[in-house]
């Protein structure tokens, strides 16, 4: 967006919110007009990016208590609910991982064993990438595997004839920026909007939020079909790559320069895995006709969840000691969070609130009551699309935050299966394939000077498009085994 759109964006907000609260009454919801206006201040800033997005999100600790919308003793919570604390402790975890290697590790050690052709070596950055990408960033899975990735294909450039082998690179790059934004489906840490959709689901249904592993049930299909479409459509270039069998051994001398795995390395990948274990089983399973408790009834008190887990075990990481005798995690640590994320998580939950607390999302779902004739496939298809296209151009995680309460409200009002409607908009937003500013993974690779955009539109347009129909049609299919609402 350029600078003269941003400007105008940043009047543009206020001036809609002053013009809603003049013109706009909401019959039977006092505060609805006000929290309409505050919620269409935000969406403009938010979407157009105009000022910082962690800024906009602080609006409603002003505006909420100055308008009568919500008093702020009662907003200030929004900002460290336990989702966040769930997001803090997983981004502790994640960066002991990236601070002691152990993600490179594990990257090396899978891509290793695959290099046995072009489209073997492909499938392995895209295992390793999906896999990385559950559990830490998809902008440093990115970094990481585009860092290995790069050295390979230019040797081939400087052996080959590099005119020849640029559109296959290019398309070996596109395969792991679309991993990392895959990946990122398969668990609740794995992408920010996931976290967005969990607290909405608190927030709007309480009794019918998924579990860690409830949503990996739906999580992990949906990136292993994921990664088949994307060979689908990107795999068969890769035949075309000159290969000598001989990429194995760098990949193989790169692991080996990496060393034994140091105690901190031990420890992180302990801490990693127990971690998953716990989220996983906290809850067990209550579907129909199935019952399978997790750890947390055995417990004498009930207040344990995922943001307790977490926390708990990236504290460790503090306390325990590598090989030099320094903790695994310092104080550094909490310098290097995103508090801009952050705060983002918090404006938006502060958000949804309000809509329920003023009244605005029932009003919302009496403006949307010609939906109940929409049959809800037809209703997940239409989201989907919306969904994914918007998010090509604006922040996913702003998206969902502004989205999600409007799709609960109208999806509750008119008899709609909220959960599923929110869940095509949240899987949605991970699948912005088409342009460089969508995700941070698109950036990386477009960086690299190798990646041209035509190819990324090329390619990004078609997955975006065949994505749509599989989000739809997997949320459709495995819905069953999310709890009922």
């Amino acid at each position: 967006m350029s600078i003269n759109s941003k400007n105008a964006a940043i009047f543009a907000g206020p001036a809609v919110a002053t013009a809603c609260l003049l013109l706009v009454d909401i019959t039977g919801h006092p505060t609805a007009s006000a929290m309409l206006a505050v919620a269409l201040w935000m969406a403009i800033w938010w979407i157009s990016e105009c000022v910082p997005l962690g800024a906009t999100a602080m609006i409603p600790l002003v505006a909420f208590p100055l308008l009568g919308i919500a008093a702020g003793k009662e907003i200030a919570p929004r900002y460290f609910n336990s989702i966040i604390f769930l997001f803090i402790g997983g981004f502790l975890i994640a960066q002991a991982m990236e601070n002691c290697g152990l993600h490179k590790r594990i990257a090396l050690n899978m891509l290793s064993r695959l290099h046995a052709s072009p489209l073997q070596l492909a499938m392995g950055f895209a295992g390793a990438t999906a896999f990385l990408s559950m559990w830490i960033s998809n902008t440093a899975t990115a970094m990481l595997m585009v860092t290995i990735a790069l050295p390979l294909l230019k040797r081939l450039m400087e052996e080959h004839d590099a005119e020849e082998i640029a559109p296959v690179a290019a398309t070996f790059l596109l395969i792991i920026a679309y991993s990392a934004n895959i990946g990122g489906m398969g668990t609740p840490v794995g992408s920010p909007p996931n976290l967005v959709f969990l607290e909405n689901m608190r927030v709007s249904l309480p009794n019918s939020v998924p579990s860690f592993l409830e949503w990996m049930m739906i999580g992990i299909p949906m990136v292993i079909v994921g990664l088949i479409v994307l060979f689908v459509i990107l795999g068969p270039r890769l035949a075309k790559l000159p290969w000598k069998g001989s990429d194995g051994t760098q990949l193989k001398q790169s692991l080996h320069d990496l060393g034994r795995m140091r105690l901190e390395e031990k420890l992180v990948a302990w801490v990693l895995t127990i971690t998953a274990l716990l989220w996983m089983t906290r809850s067990g399973i209550q579907s129909e006709g199935l019952d399978i408790p997790g750890w947390s009834s055995l417990l004498p008190y009930k207040g344990v969840d995922d943001g307790t887990v977490a926390i708990f075990m990236a504290s460790l990481l503090f306390l325990f000691r590598g090989e030099e005798g320094s903790a695994v995690l310092g104080r550094e640590a909490f310098s290097k969070l995103p508090w801009d994320i952050v705060l983002l998580f918090g404006g938006g939950f502060a958000l949804a609130y309000g809509m329920q607390h003023s009244g605005l999302s029932f009003w919302i779902g009496e403006q949307l009551e010609f939906l109940k004739t929409v049959p809800l496939p037809l209703m997940m298809l239409v989201v989907a699309v919306v969904i994914i296209f918007l998010t090509e151009i604006t922040s996913n995680t702003a998206t969902t935050q502004v989205m999600l309460p409007i799709l609960a409200a109208a999806s509750l009002a008119n008899g709609l299966d909220a959960m599923s409607v929110m869940l095509v908009a949240t899987i949605g937003a991970s699948c912005a394939f088409m342009l460089p500013v969508a995700t941070p993974p698109n950036a990386i690779i477009f960086g690299s000077g190798l990646v041209p955009m035509h190819a990324m539109v090329r390619a990004g347009i078609r997955l975006n498009l065949i994505m749509i129909v599989v989000v739809t049609a997997m949320v459709y299919l495995f819905r069953p085994l999310l709890p009922a609402i």
